[in-house]
């Protein structure tokens, strides 16, 4: 039992550490023995509670795991960026580990993988280096040993925050106390039917494993789902974040087609996402009240993107977003940022904002 506590003190003292001097957060952890009994499949039983005291502040970044130029000059840029706007943490909506080459693999083989170094502490640093990773799978990280990721998260290093595959966060921020509700998911059993699947990588395997390989088990992610989002409604703001996008043409695949209508029926104010190559988003219109971002240009990029985009920026851009929400306004700023060239200043390609959700 005395172990236990150590443990639990240690866990929390480590996510604290790394978060930003103007915020305090609480962590409820469970036990180690019972994580160790969970299959990451398992939604993380409890909320996860931030407090921030000024405005909030984040990146959000997908599809960052190829090394390169073109990843080095978006990782510089986002640097300067949260050094310059105070940013207190990041969104990651995953593929955070690519193939290089036919001997390689996608993902990582175990929480002592080299690639942890390589592709993560080494690339991104400053501020970068300091803040939370708020952590879902891609596709590619299920190619191999997906649950080293979350084993990462409970075992090394805590600024990776990737508890489960489906976990809720709490924010409050500002002298009002405004609240953010953030529901972490993961879309991959939603974008592949597990029969049509093969055997050239492991996420068929790893999909039956973790019992998320049936339409009985991927309704219960979804009657999951739902149930969280009825339990944040009284939130200024909710965000849902996963891997798949869900622009226009693009949400047309096996189960991906059910969200929409959960995110519009409780009016989730922004869907963050990846997968497509591309900086994009598809506005709230007279049919859904929900902004949808794509931001998965932050190491590799697309020629084209999903059809139905309200803006897009041009075929091989390389980039990420950057959002602000100010303690005294009722609006969200988002900005687009085009960081294609290593040497070159990045620049924001395109902004906007958002009001805050009816409720």
């Amino acid at each position: 039992m005395k172990l236990d506590i150590i443990v639990q003190f240690l866990q929390v003292l480590v996510v604290s550490l790394g978060v930003l001097a103007n915020s305090t957060y609480a962590t409820p952890i469970i036990s180690h023995n019972e994580r160790e009994k969970m299959m990451i499949s398992i939604p993380y039983p409890k909320i996860f509670h931030e407090n921030y005291r000024h405005d909030l502040d984040f990146l959000a970044i997908g599809d960052w795991g190829l090394p390169g130029p073109g990843k080095d000059s978006v990782a510089a840029a986002m640097e300067t960026w949260a050094k310059n706007n105070d940013t207190l943490f990041v969104i990651n909506v995953g593929d955070n580990f690519y193939q290089t080459n036919s001997s390689d693999y996608d993902g990582v083989l175990s929480v002592h993988d080299p690639r942890w170094n390589s592709v993560w502490l080494d690339a991104y640093r400053g501020k970068l280096a300091e803040i939370p990773w708020y952590t879902v799978a891609g596709n590619h990280d299920w190619y191999t040993n997906v649950t080293a990721q979350v084993d990462y998260y409970w075992t090394v290093n805590q600024r990776f925050f990737f508890p489960s595959l489906y976990y809720v966060r709490v924010s409050k921020f500002g002298k009002m106390n405004t609240k953010v509700a953030w529901i972490h998911i993961d879309t991959d059993p939603f974008a592949y039917n597990y029969s049509s699947l093969d055997n050239r990588n492991d996420m068929k395997e790893n999909l039956g494993i973790l019992k998320l390989n049936t339409t009985k088990e991927i309704q219960e992610k979804l009657d999951w789902i739902e149930e969280q989002l009825k339990c944040v409604q009284d939130a200024k703001w909710i965000f849902v974040v996963g891997h798949h996008t869900l622009i226009g043409k693009c949400r047309d695949q096996y189960y991906l087609s059910k969200l929409p209508p959960l995110f519009e029926r409780y009016r989730v104010t922004a869907y963050f996402a990846g997968h497509s190559h591309m900086l994009e988003v598809e506005s709230v219109n007279s049919t859904s009240p929900v902004t949808y971002f794509t931001t998965g240009a932050a190491s590799i990029h697309d020629l084209k993107g999903c059809k139905g985009a309200s803006w897009s920026a041009p075929g091989g851009t390389m980039g990420f977003l950057h959002v602000r929400i100010r303690d005294d306004e009722d609006k969200m700023n988002f900005e687009f940022i085009n960081a294609t060239t290593a040497g070159s200043p990045p620049e924001v390609i395109y902004k906007g904002s958002l009001k805050v959700r009816e409720r």
